[in-house]
């Protein structure tokens, strides 16, 4: 039976769900309605599944800097299982716990329960950014959990750096090819969107605000499109066209030399580059190790900074 939820429920089911993300590093925790990205001409294409809803919860999962420390602290590759996880262990982490951690807020609001004679499911869908369609989808609930309520993501990985503006959480820069936030500037990740068979409404971000007690959870108050770049707000449009002009010759630049994993710092000098007329995004810049790890994803390197921080002796391995 799917469950048919109250207000209450759903209160219940978003705090649980943004406190356990809270414990996993996952900061980020914006509430839209799917249909915002579903309208657009990439939505139409390749829609998000709404389950019938006329406006359908949706959540984009993230981190920003402070994830760095959390994983590192359990981050234990002797203890690894399989393959894929030795290869890119952050994002089997995602993969993993996310879709747990949703399957049980469900329950904590009584969303779902497999008891016998008391079977309930609110039907949910989980697409990370960083994989494409998988048969069983990676991140299906624990085996034995039934009705588990999983639903397979779009056949097409969602661009979740089109969502993340449809759903009014970050501006997606073209020329860039990054989001920028009016908050963390380009210094974030989207790890995953998770879809709900429940109702969407504005309440929904009211009560994810970030506040001075609790650092998980969304600085928009609503999910209405982010339309102009937040790097370039105080600009005119003279000086906006130069800033343009200027990050295409150095993309174009780095595109026609070729991806060179040793040539990691340039492309950290163009990230920066967005934040030149926001020295308020400076707190939250990546550590050297955290950015020298996005973009080389030397599983070795990540070891080294794993048992440096677990040993209380964390510091720059990279000068």
């Amino acid at each position: 039976m799917t469950a048919t939820p109250t207000p209450e429920q759903k209160r219940i089911f978003l705090t649980s769900l943004r406190r356990s993300l809270g414990q996993l590093g996952l900061d980020i925790v914006h509430p839209f309605a799917a249909q915002s990205y579903n309208a657009t001409t990439l939505g139409q294409a390749n829609p998000m599944p709404t389950f019938s809803q006329t406006s359908t919860l949706s959540i984009i999962v993230g981190s920003h800097k402070t994830f760095w420390k959390t994983f590192l602290a359990q981050h234990y590759p002797s203890k690894f299982s399989s393959e894929a996880e030795a290869k890119d262990p952050m994002d089997h982490y995602c993969e993993r716990l996310i879709p747990r951690v949703t399957l049980q807020a469900l329950q904590d609001a009584g969303l779902y329960s497999d008891k016998e004679g008391q079977e309930l499911t609110t039907p949910f869908s989980v697409a990370f950014s960083h994989w494409r369609i998988t048969v069983p989808p990676a991140g299906t609930p624990p085996p034995g959990s039934k009705p588990t309520g999983f639903v397979a993501p779009p056949a097409t990985t969602l661009p979740i750096q089109h969502v993340a503006q449809a759903a009014g959480f970050a501006y997606f820069n073209p020329i860039a090819f990054l989001n920028v936030h009016p908050v963390y500037g380009p210094w974030f990740g989207m790890r995953a969107i998770v879809m709900v068979d429940l109702p969407y409404d504005l309440s929904d971000n009211e009560q994810l605000l970030i506040t001075e007690t609790n650092q998980t959870g969304t600085y928009s108050k609503d999910s209405k499109p982010i339309e102009v770049n937040p790097a370039f707000e105080k600009l005119s449009a003279e000086e906006i066209e130069v800033k343009n002009a200027a990050l295409e010759v150095t993309k174009t630049a780095l595109l026609t030399k070729g991806w060179n994993a040793e040539d990691w710092m340039d492309w950290v000098a163009f990230r920066q580059s967005l934040t030149q007329e926001r020295p308020d995004w400076i707190p939250w810049r990546y550590s050297d190790n955290q950015m020298r790890y996005h973009y080389k994803k030397q599983p070795e390197f990540l070891e080294e900074c794993a048992i440096q921080f677990q040993q209380g002796q964390e510091h720059a391995v990279f000068p």
